[in-house]
């Protein structure tokens, strides 16, 4: 036996482990005692508690025992046992070895990409987020007697407060007809339709779905083993319905007001068809109102929610178009039968969406801070839109097609030649630009928009838009 103490490892556990090895080996058979401690603390040259500390410790786990008069006495084991397990370890540590190894080989996560002109999709500029507002507000919330309720499990629909102010507002800005009963909090569109497919059986409810489409809802309904149709909506609305009708579904996924991504409106007509379908099928609608507070150039269409006497609608709304993406909060509007099997499935949940954000968003509702945040969000996108217009026909004029409808955060951009859309945006990246794909929100393959690109406004500062899209029409057109 040996030590050193050039070694991380305290001695006494140098001393515990070798001992242990050697009981687990035979060389100490049980009855036999260990070394005495003062003669083990004289060979390794080490003090007498060292040495007794690694006896105890030995002790505790059962290996050996004090006896008076006779030292420490190694116990009656099943070696067979010991010897089995010290090898399970020893392979454990093997391929944790091999573990790190491997890691050790993959690469670094690379390094998020930095554009000089950002017409990303989705993202908020670097200022939009209201940084005093909400500090002052989670500074008020936290010296508040409300913070009791952080000590205890809330209420795993939502606070009922901040459900109750999405309920008046969506009352009084989209005509959606609910109760804040039926309002559910969740932690973001993909988490929230993940939960609502419990209610749902995969081997016989079947989903329709806009062609093209959000692929990151299509991702959570393919992840959860269910069939998705696609119902194309750029052949105008007949074969829309014609692909619903014979789809067998039982739920449908649609855009009505802003279709992600060409930006039609779906008309009144085409509404009562839908919720016609909806209530012969005994089937459901999800409405993903996702871009509801900007319209520019056109009145507001009211949400499909609010045309329904049926109880078909599932209404999706969400808070990261205008306050934070990153927050991760979004909400539910559940028709009754659908809330009551909601509330039974998951009676044993907890909220996954922090306490703290609840309540301070419900104060920024309260006290008129959201409100404010969307007339001031509007404005500037109404800008930024228009800057973006002038500037592709300015810039580009003939050379390409442009697809909106005078809403939302993006727009649809085609060049007139035979170029696909990797390769305008691979010439883009080499100039500092970036845009977005399209080919990813199409089911069926090939479609005819192979030559669009998205350019989405949100995320980048009005004073750069001119700039960006010069440099895009040099980098396309030269």
């Amino acid at each position: 036996m040996h030590v050193d103490s050039e070694l991380d490892i305290p001695l006494y556990l140098q001393i515990y482990e070798q001992c242990r090895k050697e009981i687990i080996e035979g060389v100490y058979p049980a009855g036999e005692k260990l070394p005495p401690i003062r003669k083990l603390a004289e060979e390794l040259r080490v003090a007498r508690n060292t040495v007794e500390s690694a006896y105890r410790q030995l002790a505790q786990e059962g290996f050996v025992a004090s006896k008076s008069g006779s030292g420490y006495v190694v116990e009656k084991l099943n070696l067979d046992d010991m010897v089995f397990a010290a090898n399970i370890n020893d392979s454990f540590n093997r391929y944790a070895d091999h573990e790190k190894a491997v890691l050790s080989s993959f690469p670094e996560i690379p390094e998020k990409k930095s554009y000089e002109y950002d017409f990303s999709y989705g993202n908020l500029s670097d200022n939009a987020f209201p940084v005093e507002t909400w500090r002052k507000l989670t500074t008020d919330v936290l010296y508040s007697t409300e913070i009791a309720d952080a000590s205890r499990y809330n209420d795993n629909m939502g606070d009922f407060l901040l459900r109750l102010n999405i309920a008046n507002h969506l009352r009084k800005t989209r005509g959606v007809h609910c109760f804040p009963q039926q309002v559910v909090i969740q932690a973001g569109t993909q988490a929230s339709l993940q939960n609502l497919l419990t209610l749902f059986d995969p081997a016989k409810d079947r989903i329709a779905m806009e062609d093209p489409g959000n692929d990151g809802v299509r991702l959570v309904f393919t992840h959860n083993r269910f069939e998705v149709v696609p119902c194309p909506v750029y052949q105008g609305s007949q074969a829309f319905f014609d692909a619903l009708t014979h789809s067998g579904a039982r739920l449908a996924f649609v855009t009505p007001s802003n279709q992600f991504p060409t930006g039609t409106v779906m008309p009144v007509q085409g509404r009562q068809h839908l919720l016609d379908w909806a209530r012969t099928n005994n089937a459901y609608i999800i409405e993903d109102d996702y871009c509801r507070e900007f319209r520019y150039n056109v009145r507001p269409v009211p949400a499909l929610q609010s045309l329904d006497t049926y109880h078909r609608v599932i209404y999706l709304g969400t808070f990261s178009r205008a306050l934070s993406p990153a927050m991760r909060m979004n909400y539910l509007i559940l028709p009754p039968e659908l809330l009551k099997q909601w509330t039974e499935v998951f009676a044993g949940y907890y909220s996954a969406v922090p306490w703290l954000s609840q309540v301070v968003l419900r104060r920024f509702m309260e006290r008129g801070h959201w409100d404010k945040l969307l007339r001031r969000t509007q404005t500037h996108n109404k800008r930024k839109r228009e800057l973006l217009l002038t500037a592709l026909r300015e810039h580009m004029g003939g050379k390409i097609t442009i697809m909106e409808s005078g809403a939302g955060l993006h727009l649809l951009l085609g060049v007139r030649d035979e170029r696909s859309q990797d390769t305008l945006i691979v010439e883009a990246e080499k100039e500092g630009v970036c845009i977005c794909e399209t080919d990813k929100y199409w089911i069926e393959k090939p479609h005819p928009l192979e030559n669009y690109v998205l350019i989405g406004f949100s995320a980048i500062d009005e004073d750069r838009i001119a700039p960006g899209i010069e440099r895009l029409a040099q980098a396309w057109f030269g």
